[in-house]
């Protein structure tokens, strides 16, 4: 590690897939779906065991700042990168490691999702630290973890030789969401591990690779102007630089991470809601109920999420859980006010 380490908070995000809990105004990592902090909060507490609060970052989209400071009051005014308008990860990440550059053009950045559950905050930031080590000069990298099913809505990083003191390992090949017989593949073949989201390097280093790979992008984090912004195209950082960098490294993450991407994601790991009475399910194997106030009850319904609010109320398949954002669409053309 060449600088001292800042930790960049990406804190986007559109509030379709958990919706009716989620809203535009109040995405995925502003829900509180295990205890009583949210995922934005347990985040902020995984940073803050990282490095002190003057160099912890946040960057999210303008009309999130007023939440986002209610969440985190301890977050720095000047510490808040806000982007004019949302226009994909590629150009958060950007935006940020511009900022962090000019206040100290030798830093290293972690870029942590907030929206991701880890379960062991303690072996999560000794790898993030392993991971620091290892980002010498034109070198990024991320998080991989052991694949336990051959998942198609995760990257996948191919690992390859030992690099940087064995402290990482070079990634051959990054492939964002495979097709399921690619998935599958990777699975068996051992090699590969799930990107966890977690990229760490210089900021001077991530900013070249979106040169490299992204111009239009790199134009327009950088141009200070907002034509430049908004002719940008919207794409991950996942698609624009990892998939086509070769300066990619990789160290193994055991933490109990999850990316609890959907619903039924969220079933799966026993995630519960509510302050209301504990739902009633019987012959309903599977199923979870998130409410707070009414009492429901499940009768002969197996695999399904309902999800209950003041307003609407979600019943959902777990096998279709990643069509709710589909009917996020067709619901903002009926009743905009359910999903803002």
């Amino acid at each position: 590690m060449t600088g001292r380490l800042h930790v960049v908070l990406l804190a986007g995000g559109t509030g379709t897939r958990f919706w009716p809990l989620s809203r535009a105004s109040r995405p995925k990592q502003m829900l509180r779906l295990f205890g009583t902090r949210s995922l934005l909060q347990a985040t902020w507490d995984r940073a803050r065991l990282l490095v002190p609060v003057s160099r912890v970052w946040l960057v999210a989209p303008r009309d999130l700042a007023g939440a986002i400071r209610r969440q985190l009051p301890a977050l720095r005014a000047d510490r808040v990168v806000l982007e004019p308008s949302a226009r994909g990860t590629a150009a958060a990440v950007g935006l940020a490691c511009r900022a962090v550059e000019a206040a100290e053009p030798s830093a290293v950045v972690a870029i942590l999702p907030t929206d991701h559950v880890v379960r062991d905050p303690e072996a999560f930031v000794g790898t993030v630290r392993r991971a620091a080590r290892a980002s010498v000069p034109d070198v990024l990298v991320g998080l991989g973890v052991k694949p336990d099913h051959p998942a198609t809505g995760f990257g996948y990083l191919e690992i390859g030789a030992p690099a940087h003191g064995a402290r990482a390992a070079r990634v051959r090949r990054f492939v964002e969401k495979p097709k399921p017989s690619a998935a599958r593949r990777f699975v068996r073949s051992r090699r590969h591990l799930w990107n966890a989201g977690v990229v760490v390097g210089r900021a001077s280093t991530i900013l070249d690779e979106l040169r490299r790979h992204a111009p239009r992008i790199h134009r327009g984090v950088t141009a200070d102007r907002a034509a430049a912004w908004k002719a940008m195209p919207r794409a991950s950082f996942d698609r624009a630089v990892l998939e086509r960098t070769d300066r990619l490294a990789v160290v193994p993450l055991d933490a109990g991470w999850a990316d609890v991407g959907s619903w039924d994601a969220a079933a799966a790991h026993a995630v519960s809601r509510g302050a209301g009475p504990a739902p009633i399910a019987l012959a309903s194997p599977g199923s979870a109920v998130f409410g707070d106030g009414r009492v429901v009850v499940l009768v002969g319904v197996p695999d399904v999420v309902v999800v209950d609010t003041p307003d609407a109320v979600l019943v959902v398949a777990r096998s279709a859980a990643e069509r709710v954002r589909e009917i996020v669409a067709k619901v903002a053309r009926v009743r905009p006010e359910v999903v803002r």
